[in-house]
């Protein structure tokens, strides 16, 4: 017992470590299996890869942006196929990988904000990323921008260590790294002038050599170079449309009734409070948008939206405030030691704020998952300068009050919230559809929504099920797919709708006739068969 307890008193930090890992474990793979976060985006993406995997339908384009019709590059579809195709197409697996990289930041940003600042820094940035909840909430759950902290850490790490050590390795695996990033939201693309800046202060500063420079854009040319196949094959269509969206005069600046700086002010002050002190809770209990307004944050627990597909809501408390104000005053008044790890961080968020914020269209604050990893490091510094404190009596309330941040925030965590719906839902409205499919004919597939919240009614999360388990392929989900299918399928959630005079855009393209059958699950699902107006089969119709 005594040399346990000598090892942990000597290795204090490895076993809290350790202790944060097994929370991040727990909090980001309870329910994992239930699939209780399959929509939109995370079933368009299985299905994509499902076609690359078995149907050998190769994508240059990667997932598509929120900005009309612009896309990412492909290599985060390149990453999830064989986790996919290990897993026999079970879209879990993605839930799994994507928890997996959640877990790998917390020894990642323990090692690097130790490596940057000293130790104890590591101990006070990895236990923050373990437990804040909107961080345990997107880094749980398959999507493209969910595992952008990770990469994008690595990334500044190795600048770190490029400017620190001026090693050719460093810069070429900083710009491997962004180029990977390049390829998970176009967050990531807002740093691109940053790294012109690092390539051409290596060239005129450092004089790394031309094979490394020429390395550098080569490495960047491939993570891109999908994109730009595309392009020559399709006659520029991503060019024409970046040059209607970015100069049609409403895209570019900040919102209308919103200056620059209150909504640069507004965000700073989120991005920290959110990070450090937020309290989530379930439902919209704020406009789904993050408007950049200052009276939007300053209410007593008024929340904030924070995830565009899921009804999630954080509010933060007075506390951070507090905490903002010690980092931006321990910044400024810093030791000389810490000046370029301090300096690289504040240009990072700096820069990424102010530049999000000259975007114009409709704004989620998950979109700054590209700075994530910034405060948690300085909120590591923070603590790392009151514990160095020789007073005992400061390191005391510093451990208090850590401790009291940890449990505050699995306090209010969202990991055991239930949803009506999971994995095995899906697989018997899929296994439904799939047997009633016509053989030869064309089907499509709609869904008048359960959840008040779910935008989607495409029905892209059923139609997975349909065709990489029953193996029917209905049209694609855009309008003239619904118009030129013969049969349409509508998944009714609430088992109460009259699909004929649903005016869900889905239904109404399709021009239903009449009902020719339909079944009832479990969970009262009600799948309905629906003929065209102009093509209603005979002796076949369900009388209503």
């Amino acid at each position: 017992m005594n040399r346990i307890k000598k090892f942990l008193t000597r290795n204090w930090e490895l076993s809290l470590l350790l202790v944060f890992i097994l929370i991040a474990v727990v909090l980001r793979f309870t329910n994992i299996t239930s699939l209780n976060f399959f929509t939109f985006d995370q079933s368009r993406d299985a299905l994509f890869v499902k076609r690359m995997i078995i149907d050998h339908q190769w994508r240059l384009l990667g997932t598509q942006t929120s900005l009309p019709g612009m896309y990412l590059p492909p290599f985060y579809y390149y990453t999830i196929a064989p986790i996919l195709w290990l897993s026999k197409l079970n879209p879990v697996s993605i839930d799994i990988y994507s928890a997996f990289i959640g877990v790998l930041t917390i020894p990642a940003i323990y090692f690097i904000a130790n490596k940057i600042f000293g130790r104890p820094a590591g101990i006070f940035s990895s236990g923050l990323f373990a437990v804040s909840p909107l961080i345990v909430e997107l880094t749980r759950r398959a999507w493209n921008p969910n595992t952008l902290p990770f990469f994008i850490l690595i990334t500044f790490y190795f600048i770190y260590m490029y400017f620190k050590e001026k090693k050719l390795k460093y810069f070429l695996l900083a710009f491997g790294f962004y180029g990977y990033c390049l390829s998970l939201h176009f967050g990531a693309w807002i740093l691109i002038p940053l790294f012109i800046f690092i390539w051409f202060f290596a060239l005129i500063k450092d004089k790394l050599g031309i094979l490394g420079l020429l390395g550098a854009i080569g490495i960047l040319f491939f993570f891109v170079s999908p994109l730009f196949i595309f392009e020559i094959r399709h006659n520029f269509f991503l060019t024409q449309q970046a040059k209607i969206f970015f100069f049609d005069g409403s895209h570019l600046g900040p919102k209308t009734g919103v200056n620059l700086l209150e909504s640069f002010s507004t965000s700073l002050i989120a991005l920290f409070t959110i990070l450090i002190s937020g309290k989530i809770m379930v439902g919209y209990g704020a406009p789904l948008e993050f408007t950049g307004r200052l009276s939007d944050i300053f209410y007593l627990n008024k929340p904030i939206s924070v995830v565009a597909q899921k009804p999630f809501s954080i509010s933060f408390q007075w506390w951070g405030l507090g905490i903002l104000a010690l980092i931006i005053f321990f910044s400024l008044f810093k030791p000389n030691k810490y000046k370029l790890p301090l300096v690289l961080l504040w240009i990072w968020i700096i820069w990424g704020v102010l530049i999000s914020r000259m975007y114009g269209g409709s704004f989620f604050f998950f979109y700054y998952l590209f700075l994530f990893p910034a405060p948690i490091l300085l909120f590591g510094l923070l603590g790392k300068i009151v514990f160095d404190s020789k007073k005992i009596l400061i390191k005391t309330i510093l451990s208090l009050a850590f401790a009291l941040l940890i449990i505050f925030h699995l306090k209010y965590t969202t990991i055991h919230e239930k949803t009506w719906r999971d994995i095995n839902d899906l697989k018997e409205v899929g296994k439904i559809i799939a047997l009633n499919a016509p053989e030869n004919g064309t089907f499509n597939i709609a869904t008048i929504q359960k959840d008040a919240d779910r935008w989607d009614r495409n029905a892209v999360d059923y139609r997975y099920f349909t065709e990489t388990f029953g193996g029917k392929r209905a049209l694609d989900w855009y309008p003239q797919d619904y118009q030129n299918a013969e049969i349409l399928f509508v998944v009714d959630e609430s088992g109460q709708s009259d699909p004929l005079s649903s005016k869900i855009m889905e239904i109404s393209d399709f021009n239903p006739g009449q009902i020719i059958d339909q079944w009832t699950t479990g969970k009262n699902i009600v799948i309905y068969k629906i003929s065209k107006k102009e093509d209603i089969p005979k002796n076949d119709i369900i009388n209503q």
